[in-house]
């Protein structure tokens, strides 16, 4: 074990400059393969199934409403919709102040008691008699929900490198494209419950997830690892890795405390605003479809019980392609090669959605297809890009907050455009998010252009103006990402 360690450290000290800026640690292949299938094996299903619970949570307010909840507690005109605009109310004004507290509250803790929170809102939930009740329970559901994402993003960051993170973090839209699907088959069973107890089918599905979510929680204090240095699968060879895989992230940051520079430092950069007006537009697709899938399925003709089923197989597909598409984004280390055309293929679902005939239930069916085949993978590897552009603990974590918190006000919107259908069709719903996915197909290729023009400016920057930065009093100049030495993932 020492001789193996020694040999580590070895290693570590004999990089080059160029092994250190670029990532290239001379490390056995397969050492670091088993590393990383431990990291896989005994993190990553943890946190999708975190992420699965927590979406199953905040999207199940639309299998309750076709199985009459709005009937029982009397829900009238667009208030599903403002219950679901309520959650994003609450959720987008706490995520950055979670995300920042994640080191000093420590991962198992915060995000355990994040989970027991939005557990007991959603068990409220089953209780409900008015819609007041329905209204209360989605704000608290907004509350503990908000700093799930942007937690479990940052602490995938800690453990895995840039060109690993896109993958990684794609398990949990994976998750959220899953709950989907697999909401859909629980909400078929549990609506069948209907009258047992007393309950009714709906309030049957809140209990009971409310229940499973709470499991998940209390799994999570004990399982959830804080960082590399203490988690409990890690060996000391192991760790020792990891030091040695942490060296470009460590290049780039000179102290991992808390420094509010970092915070004014992120919203200094243009980076952090052009994201997030990306995500926003994203995630006004991304909602609506999650949360109206199924009563958009049903304005296709069907009824309750065949639509619950016609969504299982739309989310499937959408977590198989994106597991491809996250994968060979990690292997060519590049992400606007694949959202930009993806947005345009999103855009053709949407048109599809709107000029289809609405009695042909097949081609519009098939459309839903279309439509999600872009939505996930543009979300989830522009959250990927957007941690990859940030170095430094603290910069990394206000971006992905910053991003998130503006990205999540798409659910104010989402709620407010499936209010009613013109001539069997959602116009308004359906126009929006085409206009909106317009927006990120434009706003990526601005993405790509100003981080191409960062790397080739570095690229030739003469060797005295190089070492002049690095060695200058400028914070914001010398470390971070915007040292002459980072690149961008493009």
């Amino acid at each position: 074990m020492a001789t193996k360690q020694a040999d580590l450290k070895f290693k570590a000290e004999a990089f080059s400059e160029q092994d250190v800026q670029m990532g290239h640690l001379l490390i056995d292949p397969a050492r670091e393969t088993r590393l990383l299938l431990k990291l896989d094996l005994c993190i990553c299903p943890l946190v999708m199934l975190i992420f699965l619970v927590a979406y199953l949570d905040r999207s199940n307010v639309g299998n309750a409403a076709v199985a009459g909840m709005p009937e029982d507690i009397g829900l009238v005109g667009n208030q599903l919709g403002n219950a679901v605009s309520l959650f994003y109310a609450t959720y987008v004004f706490f995520e950055i102040p979670f995300s920042m507290l994640l080191k000093k509250l420590r991962p198992n803790r915060l995000i355990s008691a994040l989970i027991i929170g939005f557990s007991a809102s959603v068990l409220s939930a089953g209780f409900v008699k008015n819609v007041a009740g329905l209204y209360i329970t989605r704000l608290l559901l907004g509350v503990f929900e908000s700093g799930l994402f942007p937690c479990l993003t940052v602490l995938l960051t800690t453990f895995y490198k840039r060109e690993e993170q896109a993958q990684r973090i794609s398990y949990l839209f994976v998750s959220a494209a899953l709950s989907g699907g697999f909401g859909g088959l629980l909400a078929f069973g549990l609506i069948r419950l209907d009258g047992a107890g007393g309950l009714e089918g709906w309030r049957w599905l809140f209990i009971v997830e409310g229940l499973m979510s709470a499991v998940v929680g209390i799994a999570t204090f004990f399982l959830l690892p804080n960082d590399y240095e203490t988690a409990y699968f890690l060996n000391e060879e192991d760790k020792e890795l990891m030091r040695m895989r942490m060296q470009l992230s460590a290049r780039y940051a000179d102290d991992e405390a808390f420094d509010v520079r970092e915070v004014w430092k992120t919203l200094r950069d243009p980076k952090s605003w052009l994201t997030s007006l990306n995500q926003i537009a994203i995630n006004i697709c991304s909602f609506g479809f999650s949360t109206f899938l199924p009563t958009i399925i049903k304005g296709f003709g069907y009824d309750s019980v065949r639509t619950q089923l016609l969504t299982v197989p739309v989310y499937i597909w959408a977590s198989l392609f994106y597991l491809v598409i996250a994968n060979l984004s990690d292997r060519v280390r590049m992400r606007a090669v694949f959202m930009v055309p993806l947005c345009l293929v999103s855009t053709i679902g949407y048109a599809m959605l709107l000029g289809v005939d609405v009695h042909a239930r097949g081609p519009l069916y098939f459309a839903t297809y279309v439509c999600v085949t872009g939505i996930y993978c543009v979300v989830g590897l522009g959250v990927s890009w957007n941690a990859n552009s940030h170095a430094g603990y603290y910069k990394r974590t206000m971006a992905v907050g910053l991003q998130q918190s503006i990205g999540n006000c798409a659910g104010l919107i989402a709620g407010q455009i499936y209010k009613s259908t013109t001539n069997g069709r959602y116009v308004v719903g359906h126009s929006v998010s085409l206009a909106a996915m317009c927006v990120a197909f434009f706003g990526n290729i601005a993405m790509w252009t100003l981080l191409r023009y960062h790397n080739k400016k570095r690229a030739s920057m003469p060797a005295e103006e190089r070492e002049v930065i690095i060695n200058s009093a400028s914070y914001e100049k010398r470390g971070g990402d915007f040292h002459p030495d980072f690149r961008y993932i493009l």
